[in-house]
């Protein structure tokens, strides 16, 4: 019996299993923690995938919007410039009728000739009444296509709103990252739910989208209401005659704006005409008969909107001006020494007038007053234009529209993989010297407690991360969405809605986006800002 005692005492064998156990268990957590960590960190990376992919998605859509506002805003002023274009050619066949129509009609009682100039008179007749009868249907047609594009603008900036409102829809979250949810729940009332309920990130990114517009909010607006928010009521406005004044200036920048880069796209035939001896718009005739007497004789012309004030002619308002003008001046003797500008008499000036207007427009013509009841034009349709003042740019993003998106991740209800969420000592943790433990609750560490899930995320001690963890569930993740104006190469141009160069882009955390809400969101925000701003100083 004792020599069997003595026998095992001495027997080393089986020692290397109880090394190797512990070797095992040491070694299965080493593995487990990785494990655990490399799917934080997988899932920390599939949430940013759908922060971002929502903001980009969102300042697609921002630029989407401000692209379409480009496009169609192009398109008024083509009509426009249609418009104008017809009413030339009505002021040019009523100069036509009234010159070398007049004259036909005399030379055609000349044998031999007097066919040619009969049809030439019918042609220059048909002519005029085409052109009259062309202008009459087609000024209502563009008109009517212009409400449509405001319309149409109008009901791009709504849908794009309600993408802002309600964060782009599901779609792109369930497609990047299925368990990511908008923002913290706000549930409890505690200091990040009070910043989200302060800084609420959809209606902001309304605001920043909007600011940009004209009648927008502006973007150091502290409120922000769904009432109008585009100023659509504002512009629409300008379609009641009676409350379009000129002397408002709301009004006047719409009629004024539009009208003037509607003139500046003119073709040369619709804004002066070209040089075609007789039958063109623009043309000059010298005769000189030595030494008596010269003659000159002047063609001009003129196509412009032209804006009203309300006591103009009653209430006229915008018009669609055209106007082909004849002189025929005389001097003594020939050649005259004085100057090729001096020493005129004028012996006879004919106008020619064609005009669209509120009132019924008009054609006018040497001894004769205005006919009205020709071209009927409502006047300049509303659009919707940019605010490019640059008043503190920095609060106002330099009519860059910002949206930032907010997602969280609930990483505590749902068991995670290798997370060894059993292996804990007692119930009585946290309780220091009683326990026999090493705790730190300053630094969140629990001694004696092996727990690698996230249901201690950021700590236990610390107050700041139990409230984290039960806004978000321990993961939350922002983005940065921009629509930026740019031109490649040299750019100089102003951010406008008559240029389709908008486009989307990710902006850094750090943006001018709400600066107080990121501060609360950020921790260490204000400690790094100083830095900062203390280096540049330095």
């Amino acid at each position: 019996m004792f020599s069997l005692l003595r026998r095992m005492r001495r027997d080393e064998r089986g020692q290397a299993l109880v090394i190797g156990a512990v070797a095992m268990l040491v070694l299965a957590i080493t593995v487990m923690a990785s494990v655990s960590i490399g799917h934080g960190v997988h899932q920390k990376i599939k949430l940013q995938d759908a922060a971002d992919a929502q903001a980009y998605s969102l300042a697609v859509k921002e630029a989407r919007a401000y692209n379409f506002l480009a496009y169609t805003n192009r398109a008024m002023v083509v009509h426009y410039s249609a418009m104008l274009t017809f009413m030339s050619y009505v002021s040019h066949a009523l100069y036509l009728d009234m010159t070398i129509g007049k004259l036909a009609g005399v030379a055609k009682y000349i044998p031999g000739i007097g066919a040619i100039f009969m049809a030439v008179q019918k042609v220059i007749k048909a002519w005029k009444q085409a052109v009259d009868g062309i202008a009459r249907l087609l000024i209502p047609i563009l008109s009517a296509l212009n409400v449509a594009l405001w319309l149409a603008q109008e009901a791009m900036m709504l849908g794009t709103l309600k993408d802002l409102l309600l964060a782009g829809g599901e779609s792109t979250l369930t497609g990047t990252d299925p368990k990511a949810r908008p923002g913290p729940s706000m549930s409890n009332g505690s200091a990040l739910g009070a910043i989200m309920g302060k800084y609420n990130v959809n209606h902001s990114n309304l605001k920043n989208f909007l600011h940009i517009i004209d009648d927008g909010p502006r973007g150091s607006d502290k409120t922000f209401s769904l009432s109008d928010p585009t100023g659509l009521s504002k512009r629409a406005r300008l379609m009641n005659q009676n409350d379009n004044k000129l002397s408002d200036p709301d009004m006047a920048k719409y009629r004024l704006l539009m009208g003037n880069l509607a003139n500046g796209v003119r073709r040369q035939w619709t804004a002066e005409g070209k040089d075609v001896l007789l039958v063109g718009r623009k043309w000059k005739l010298h005769l000189c008969v030595p030494p008596v007497i010269q003659f000159r004789i002047d063609k001009v012309a003129d196509s412009q909107i032209k804006s009203f004030d309300e006591e103009f002619e009653d209430n006229r308002r915008d018009q669609l001006y055209a106007s082909d003008d004849i002189k025929i001046e005389w001097r003594m003797p020939c050649p005259y020494l004085g100057g090729s500008d001096k020493g005129w008499n004028e012996i006879l000036k004919v106008n020619f007038r064609a005009a669209a207007d509120k009132q019924g427009g008009f054609h006018q013509t040497y001894g004769t007053t205005k006919r009205d009841d020709h071209h009927t034009w409502e006047g300049i349709t509303p659009f919707l234009m940019t605010d490019t003042s640059f008043v503190d740019p920095w609060h106002n993003h330099f009519s860059a529209a910002c949206n930032v998106t907010i997602l969280s991740k609930d990483m505590r209800t749902t068991p995670q993989p290798f997370h060894l969420d059993g292996l804990r000592t007692g119930k009585g943790f946290l309780k220091g010297a009683s326990s026999g433990r090493n705790d730190d609750p300053a630094e969140g560490i629990v001694g004696g407690m092996l727990d690698i899930t996230w249901n201690l995320a950021g700590g236990s001690g610390s107050q700041k991360a139990r409230e984290f963890r039960e806004e978000t569930g321990g993961m939350m993740a922002m983005a940065v969405g921009r629509a930026i104006y740019h031109r490649p190469g040299d750019w100089k141009e102003e951010p406008n809605f008559f240029n389709p160069l908008w486009t989307a882009r990710l902006a850094p955390a750090k943006t001018h986006w709400e600066r107080d809400a990121l501060s609360a969101f950020i921790e260490g925000w204000d400690a790094a800002e100083n830095r900062f701003s203390d280096a540049l100083n330095y």
